[in-house]
């Protein structure tokens, strides 16, 4: 098994600020990262933001970079139509749902009621978004609708926000990355008072399924120990939040290329995944599955998740959106002890409020291994895989509503998180593994000798057909 070097004694403990990208870099870049559109999972705008990361990464000092590859069928997003009694105004199409035109009457359905054959063959469903707490917390309802006006034949879906037209242009949830089957369109709160019940009213998705081939980037450099730590974060995106952990891998991809190696005791891997809005093909879980199997052997540290970092607060006021002056709440959810408390040393040298160290988001569940297995986000994948995992997450309203630009990103507050990720890195640089690890080596001997998992299924390509009619 192999151990890490300890740093040379003139290294630094923490990053020295003066030689990292400055607040208004960091909003260049991700200017720069939004300024290529939706980043639909193999799309053309992925594609060319994946092109121009592995070309910065790769001319980094002692970066070697490589892909991994994954089939996907693609869905390119297109606008969504909607006509009922007159041109009702369409803020996006739901992702994945069906390309064409469909025509039926429109039946409103409260959210209590399920969507079913006896009620919505044929017909468009009006549903009202489903009343979260923060926007991502819908995704499991509005998945579940999806589904099931598929396999009930009904012409189409259309939910209303509580939220002006403006405000959820572009709006990109679920983000399964299954293919449904009948289309399906969000509409602002200003749209749906058109709406009328009992019309005869057509819906539309103007978008395209293909093959494609989407692809990781996976960028390492060397420490003076093979032994790596894997920090993560996911490529296709919406906006300027979703997602924005980019911005603070290239960021820290760029600061630790040019510190001495003999001041980096292990190994860094910079995992700019694939697949999170086309689950079938989620990255993050499949390097997650690589890093569990080889764990065992020494050749891994620890994981460490960024996702949706320097968000502000929007919260529901007067019907609409408002800022409410507060940075969102945030989690950084830490495994062991010994990440625990390197995350909160890190909180408080660099002044990151209203963030919370937490080692789960679930409930935990006695004699599995591990008992919580969310994270939150796409740290769940390591984290359920048993290797040593961090993860920093929030989840605005702003998550999946592209259309708050700029205004929904403190890269001020950004700044200070990833400069507190990146002094965690250094703190864990020379910690042995085994004292990383704490509780995920007993973990690993209970699930090896039976104990319960969390589960490792990713969605399906294809939502189910509908049901025969007899």
């Amino acid at each position: 098994m192999t151990s890490p070097a300890a740093a040379a004694s003139d290294c630094p403990a923490s990053i020295d600020e003066r030689a990292f990208a400055s607040a208004a870099k960091l909003r260049e870049l991700n200017g720069r990262m939004a300024g290529f559109g939706v980043r639909a999972t193999g799309s053309p705008a992925h594609n060319r933001f994946l092109s121009w990361l592995e070309r910065r990464v790769s001319r980094l000092p002692g970066m070697s970079v490589r892909s991994e590859r994954f089939p996907i069928v693609r869905w390119q997003p297109g606008p969504g139509l909607l006509v009922s009694g007159g041109v009702v105004p369409v803020a996006a199409a739901i992702p994945y749902s069906a390309p064409g035109l469909r025509s039926g009457e429109l039946i409103r359905l409260p959210g209590s009621e399920p969507i079913t054959a006896a009620n919505a063959r044929g017909k468009v469903v009006l549903r009202d978004f489903p009343a979260v707490d923060r926007g991502y917390l819908a995704e499991t309802r509005l998945h579940q609708d999806m589904i099931d006006a598929g396999v009930a034949g009904a012409a189409g879906v259309v939910v209303a926000f509580p939220f002006p037209h403006e405000q959820v242009r572009g709006y990109w949830d679920p983000h399964t990355g299954t293919h449904y089957r009948v289309p399906g369109v969000f509409v602002g709160s200003d749209a749906a008072g058109k709406l009328q019940p009992g019309t005869r009213t057509t819906i539309g998705v103007l978008a395209g399924r293909s093959p494609a081939v989407t692809r990781s980037l996976i960028a390492t450099l060397p420490g003076r120990s093979p032994e790596r730590i894997v920090i993560d974060t996911n490529t296709d995106g919406v906006g300027w939040v979703q997602e924005n952990g980019t911005v603070a891998l290239l960021a820290l991809a760029e600061h630790f290329a040019h510190v001495p190696q003999r001041c980096r005791p292990r190994t860094l891997e910079f995992v700019f995944a694939t697949g999170h809005l086309h689950r079938p093909a989620e990255g993050s879980e499949f390097r997650a599955r690589a890093l569990d199997a080889e764990y065992d052997d020494g050749g891994v540290a620890f994981a460490f998740v960024l996702e949706h970092l320097g968000t502000r607060e929007f919260l529901p006021s007067a019907g609409s959106l408002q800022p409410t002056g507060a940075a969102e709440l945030s989690g950084w959810f830490a495994g062991s002890p010994v990440l625990a408390r390197a995350a909160a040393a890190a909180l408080a040298a660099r002044a990151v409020d209203r963030t919370f160290v937490l080692p789960g988001s679930d409930l935990p569940v006695p004699d599995r291994a591990p008992p919580q297995c969310s994270f939150g986000g796409i740290g769940t994948h390591f984290h359920s895989h048993l290797v040593p995992t961090m993860a920093m997450i929030s989840g605005p309203w702003t998550l999946w509503a592209p259309s708050f630009g700029a205004e929904a990103v403190d890269h001020e507050r950004m700044r200070r998180q990833v400069l507190a990720a990146g002094d965690a890195v250094l703190t864990l640089g020379a910690v042995p593994r085994e004292q990383i690890a704490g509780p995920y080596l007993d973990l690993r001997r209970a699930r090896a000798a039976g104990a319960a998992t969390c589960s490792h299924d990713l969605p399906p390509e294809w939502a189910p057909m509908p049901a025969r009619t007899r």
